[in-house]
């Protein structure tokens, strides 16, 4: 007998960002790649949004309410699926391979601005890991 894969819909992605026009240009790009996307522009909204059970997450480092290592654990905490990949963005390192250690939460870190390839190749090989 053969696997069949029920089809649950898009993947939803939970994007934490306070920057606004940051969550614009990302929702856009995964939108245009089939993704559902949920907004949040702080950590308050971050938990309350975890309640939907979003397939991945991509989550500023520095909010307003919260930093992003404080966060990662709470989101962790509140989630159905404690192994949902949370992907750390940041545009305060230097270069895109510095080293970086994911001890923190993280599954990885991703530099902003960061190209629409770099993000759906991350979010991609994640989902599938």
């Amino acid at each position: 007998m053969e696997n069949i894969e029920i089809d649950k819909g898009p993947k939803k992605i939970l994007l934490i960002d306070d920057d606004p026009a940051i969550r614009k240009l990302i929702r856009k790009i995964l939108e245009t790649a089939g993704f559902e996307v949920l907004e949040a522009p702080n950590g308050g909204t971050a938990i309350l949004l975890m309640k939907e059970n979003p397939d991945l997450v991509l989550q500023d480092l520095i909010l307003p309410d919260i930093t992003g290592y404080d966060l990662v654990q709470k989101l962790r905490a509140v989630s159905e699926n404690p192994k949902v990949p949370i992907l750390a963005l940041s545009g305060f390192l230097e270069r895109p391979d510095s080293p970086w250690d994911t001890s923190g939460g993280f599954n990885a870190l991703l530099v902003k601005p960061v190209p629409a390839a770099v993000l759906l190749d991350a979010i991609m090989t994640n989902l599938s890991a």
